[in-house]
């Protein structure tokens, strides 16, 4: 029996994981800087630490209907294919451990996301949460291009 690790986050009330290892930090919410011409879902660019990091609103990614960031909004700065993207989420609950016989095949999920990125649907005694592949999430051009800045 395999013990995975995921990061949880809310995404409208709604739980969701991603496998820790692609995740190399969560800080909070900073002044991002807008790039003209983007993507509608890329918010803009970050200086964390010297190195300029691309931030996408996962919602908006995802075509979830967009709200208001508050003082709990963080941003998980992933790696996806050798490139540091950083993904704004409602909030960060916390991080876990789930046996693979706690995770069920994704069905058709009710939520409105993009099936292809769901890998899973994990039991917990905190009720269903929904295991999204992050680097699905984003296809190889939009990774190149993201790389760009």
């Amino acid at each position: 029996m395999a013990l995975n690790q995921f990061v949880i986050f809310t995404l409208l009330d709604e739980k969701f994981a991603i496998d820790i290892m692609k995740v190399d930090e969560i800080i909070r919410m900073m002044e991002i800087t807008p790039i003209p011409k983007a993507n509608y879902f890329i918010e803009g660019i970050i200086n964390l630490r010297g190195k300029v990091i691309p931030v996408i609103d996962l919602k908006k990614k995802l075509g979830l209907e967009e709200t208001e960031y508050t003082k709990t909004t963080r941003i998980i700065v992933v790696n996806i294919r050798n490139k540091k993207i950083g993904v704004i989420v409602d909030s960060v609950d916390e991080v876990v451990r789930i046996d693979d016989n706690k995770i069920e095949d994704a069905p058709a999920v009710s939520s409105g996301i993009d099936d292809n990125f769901v890998t899973g649907v994990a039991k917990t005694d905190k009720g269903l949460i929904i295991i999204i592949d992050i680097e699905k999430v984003f296809s190889e051009e939009e990774t190149d291009s993201l790389s760009n800045f």
